[in-house]
């Protein structure tokens, strides 16, 4: 069977590095693999050594879409898979991708599977990846997040590389840029991970998605056509004055828009509020 897939691994010496490569290692249709590559840096060596295992050692810290494009000009396999150093695959995880890789060239997201998790890490699962949980159903979305994202290598040479100069919300504006070329977008929940990111305290989560509005405010601006913004968030004093609103309608929306959200995670909906104040105060700030 032709080895056809690269797995590929931004991380920041991250220390859940060896759990995540072993656990594509472990998936079933393995054998399509070619690579996984992690870029960045390993200061502590926990990158296991494996024959399938490359790192690119970045000889400082770099910034996500600084790894991501350097991943994709060092590997040639015909499937790529985005993995984020700080998500474990579950088991069918690979076979899933493959699954989409051969209905024909488009972005397909994997999905978030919260598990037990303290507190504000379940907050910031939900608040920004609640359209991409295992249990919301499977289709097209405007955009995709990249922590599981898989493509056929051809889609990323049309794209075009991430976008270096953006600090935040990279994975916004490169997979607009593919939905406004035509490219199709879409959510396959079969092929699983846990986020098992370190964001477990209020001030981390708020520092977060108020990086997240600062900077993807900016990049709805840029495809408003295509995501038919409205005008009045080009104002950031109205986006600072709209911001308590907004909050609630926004909450609101998760809560009925994808029930899955909270289902049986009603305790999670107050801290999934104070994400989308923070959005909104973010989006109110002028960028750095």
């Amino acid at each position: 069977m032709k080895a056809d897939v690269a797995v590929l691994v931004p991380s920041l010496n991250s220390p859940l590095i060896a759990r995540v490569v072993e656990a594509v290692l472990a998936q079933s249709g393995r054998e399509r693999l070619a690579e996984v590559l992690v870029v960045g840096r390993d200061e502590a060596g926990l990158v296991p050594v494996r024959p399938l295992v490359r790192f690119l050692d970045t000889g400082r810290p770099v910034s996500e879409p600084v790894a991501r494009n350097l991943a994709l000009r060092h590997s040639r396999a015909e499937l790529v898979v985005f993995l984020d150093s700080d998500c474990l695959p579950e088991p069918g995880w690979l076979q899933a991708h493959l699954a989409a890789f051969e209905q024909g060239p488009r972005l397909v997201s994997g999905s978030v599977r919260p598990g037990p998790e303290p507190y504000w890490a379940l907050v910031y699962n939900l608040a920004l990846f609640y359209a991409f949980l295992d249990a919301a159903p499977a289709g097209a979305r405007q955009a995709l997040p990249t922590l599981n994202l898989s493509f056929p290598r051809a889609l990323a040479e049309a794209i075009g590389p991430f976008d270096e100069s953006l600090p935040r919300a990279t994975d916004l504006e490169w997979t607009l840029r593919a939905a406004a070329a035509g490219v199709a977008l879409r959510f396959e929940p079969a092929a699983a991970v846990r986020h098992l990111h370190a964001r477990h305290g209020l001030r981390e989560v708020w520092r977060d998605c108020a990086g997240s509005g600062q900077h993807s405010r900016r990049i709805r601006l840029r495809y408003a056509a295509l995501l038919r913004t409205p005008s009045w968030l080009r104002w950031r004093l109205a986006v600072g004055l709209l911001a308590p609103a907004l909050a609630v309608a926004v909450t609101a929306r998760i809560a009925f828009g994808w029930p899955a959200t909270f289902r049986g995670r009603w305790h999670a909906l107050p801290g999934v509020l104070l994400t989308r104040l923070a959005w909104g105060w973010g989006a109110s700030r002028r960028p750095s």
